[in-house]
């Protein structure tokens, strides 16, 4: 089948000049006398943001929103001099504020939101600060560590519910991710019975040649007290996805794993596979490696119909051969090609036949994904919009992943997420 391509390939300048009618929103909310946003010492018409955490992903973040005009990198923060210092050139600001400590970030009166990109054990320590400060938060995934740092993250959220607090799932905002939805919830996939999600890269996931007082620190996510390895900091995004579409929860999770390559003193396993089993009987494999990418980063449901495979902006969608027709049970939809009294060829499978293939730019691209992510938070503070990445269901994707690596770290034992929950 001939692939299709979404109509909306956009350059990154043109996509971040779009932001600015966010802005004019906001300037004609301030005239109807809206309640300020913006903090009074805030002479720039702009948000001005704090950025906690310099390294790879907070690099990430100032590189894909440098030229938005809806914000301005104010502060940075960073123990390790070398991030500090890069960082300062994907700011675009030559007044921007330097500190090692980041509570100085805080004390800024003229901050008016922070961004939280350090190691998973910081995330709710400095979110909840930062929300007692009076500043919007956005932070890094997952939510937090562990279950008493997620309850402590939703009071905190709720607590403090005049402010915004976004966590960065950012594959929600995927315009393919809205197309599953719409897929499952027309039932054009019939039931769904099982899902996949898996992350398999072939790296080391180790910085060689660091300085040896830092050496510990820079390598964070190979350590239990810093995160929860590749379930907390890479599968919880195919999970997050899982179960937004979903809308249920895993009820327990069997996971194994096992450092099978890399013997360098690691705590986290180099291997992972595991099962949930959700709410309503629907079972899920997760899978994550270091040490062979064949399979990239994903998802897929499987339902009585088809299935879908999402990877990252593109979809694969597959009909079953003996679908029971779905326009006789009253479905349409705009991908089927099936008709009353036809089906694939006796000879045609599901796994052999063409996928109907679409592609999504700014979903495949890490950048304008990041971008589009930043969009939504400045639309939250400025416009009073709800924010999709909120408190509640990220709390509900952390667990998911929280409830695989405990049974992971067990031996495969079967953990069930009130046991997980009950850990709080």
């Amino acid at each position: 089948m001939k692939e299709i391509k979404q109509d909306n390939k956009v350059s990154r300048r043109e996509f971040v000049k779009q932001g600015s009618t966010v802005l004019a929103t906001a300037a004609g909310l301030s005239a109807l006398g809206a309640p300020a946003i913006l903090s009074a010492q805030n002479v720039n018409s702009r948000i001005n943001l704090g950025v906690i955490g310099t390294g790879s992903r907070g690099g990430s973040i100032m590189r894909a929103i440098r030229d938005h005009e809806q914000s301005l990198i104010t502060d940075l923060c960073d123990v390790y001099p070398p991030n500090l210092e890069e960082a300062r050139n994907y700011t675009g600001n030559d007044k921007v504020r330097m500190h090692t400590d980041w509570r100085k970030v805080l004390e800024q009166k003229d901050v008016d939101a922070i961004v939280v990109s350090t190691p998973l054990y910081l995330h709710v320590q400095m979110s909840i600060a930062a929300l007692e400060a009076g500043k919007h938060v956005f932070s890094e995934k997952s939510m937090g560590l562990n279950m008493k740092q997620l309850n402590q993250m939703l009071a905190a959220a709720q607590k403090h519910s005049d402010l915004v607090y976004l966590v960065g799932y950012q594959s929600r905002l995927n315009e393919s991710l809205k197309m599953v939805r719409e897929l499952v919830e027309a039932g054009s996939l019939g039931r769904i019975t099982q899902f996949y999600c898996h992350f398999d890269r072939n790296q080391t996931w180790k910085k060689e040649g660091l300085p040896p007082e830092f050496d510990r620190q820079l390598n964070w996510r190979l350590y239990k007290e810093y995160c929860g390895g590749l379930l907390t900091e890479v599968v919880t995004h195919e999970i997050d996805q899982v179960l937004d579409v979903l809308g249920t929860m895993p009820k327990s999770a069997s996971f194994y794993g096992n450092i099978m390559i890399y013997k360098d003193g690691r705590e986290h396993h180099d291997s992972i596979m595991g099962s949930w089993e959700m709410e309503d009987g629907v079972l899920g494999v997760g899978t994550a490696h270091l040490s062979n990418a064949s399979q990239g980063s994903g998802w897929s449901l499987l339902g009585t119909h088809g299935t879908v495979e999402s990877y990252g902006g593109t979809l694969k969608i597959y009909w079953e051969k003996q679908a029971r027709h779905l326009d006789s049970v009253g479905i349409e939809h705009k991908f089927t090609t099936i008709k009353l009294g036809q089906s694939l060829k006796e000879s045609e499978s599901p796994n052999l036949t063409p996928a109907k293939v679409i592609t999504f730019d700014i979903d495949s691209s890490y950048d304008l994904a990041t971008a589009r992510e930043f969009e939504h938070f400045y639309d939250c503070i400025l416009n009073g919009v709800k924010p999709i990445m909120d408190a509640v269901s990220c709390r509900n994707s952390s667990i998911a992943a929280l409830m695989a690596y405990h049974s992971s770290m067990d031996h495969g034992r079967r953990y069930t997420r009130e046991q997980v929950e009950a850990m709080g």
